[in-house]
């Protein structure tokens, strides 16, 4: 393994786990003023509107939320989208590389992930939050951010029907799109259930599920 190699893995295992504490309602409290501030920003400045909150869970449980990836704000946004609802969002390492990116992550409860290879200690992060039974784990599967205008999803990353699989839970799918670079449009699906499915199948019912929910918010006013 080069030297470079093994900073990586350092710094992924490093900031991939998460203490029981950010799970407590102090971090909730956090988490909720981080997204509460932001939303002011996604109704004044792009005039934020939300479809399918109905296939929001009354009873918040643990899921894969999942959708495609437009921007840096996508975490706070796809919160907003779903209520506060607490989500640990899957990070790419690369955004912990700043104090004040580290201390963002930190408040949303976001954990490292290597684009390039999936380290155990995520997976460990991931499953771990799953199993802590009040929270959900955030992943945008295209593995990086899309042109904003465009409304289709091509490819996603089989990870996260890996951990939909692994962790025994559904995947909430999403689709965020920005018209004419000033409306921000965000359609929430139906639950996409991960059992008795493959893991090809299932990471291609998930592109699909963001693809069309993309495609409708792509429609609407």
């Amino acid at each position: 393994m080069s030297a470079s190699s093994s900073s990586a893995s350092g710094k992924v295992r490093k900031y991939s786990e998460l203490t029981d504490s950010q799970f407590g309602w102090p971090h909730m409290v956090l988490q909720w003023i981080c997204v509460r501030l932001l939303q002011v920003y996604f109704l004044t400045k792009f005039g934020l509107r939300v479809y399918g909150r109905e296939n929001i869970p009354k009873a918040w449980f643990p899921c894969i939320v999942a959708a495609n990836h437009i921007s840096s704000l996508d975490p706070p946004l796809v919160s907003v989208a779903l209520d506060y609802r607490p989500i640990s969002y899957m990070a790419k390492i690369e955004l912990f590389h700043s104090f004040w990116m580290r201390l963002y992550n930190w408040g949303m409860s976001s954990f490292a992930v290597n684009r390039e290879k999936l380290e155990i200690s995520t997976v460990k992060t991931a499953l771990k939050v799953l199993k802590h039974g009040k929270w959900a784990v955030g992943i945008f599967p295209e593995g990086g951010r899309r042109k904003q205008e465009q409304a289709e999803v091509s490819e996603t990353k089989k990870g996260v029907a890996y951990f939909a699989k692994t962790g025994k839970v559904p995947v909430l799918p999403l689709g965020i799109y920005l018209k004419d670079g000033k409306r921000l449009r965000v359609c929430i699906g139906q639950l996409i259930p991960s059992e008795g499915k493959d893991l090809d199948t299932l990471a291609e019912d998930i592109r699909l599920g963001i693809a069309a929910l993309l495609q409708e918010a792509s429609t609407k006013p």
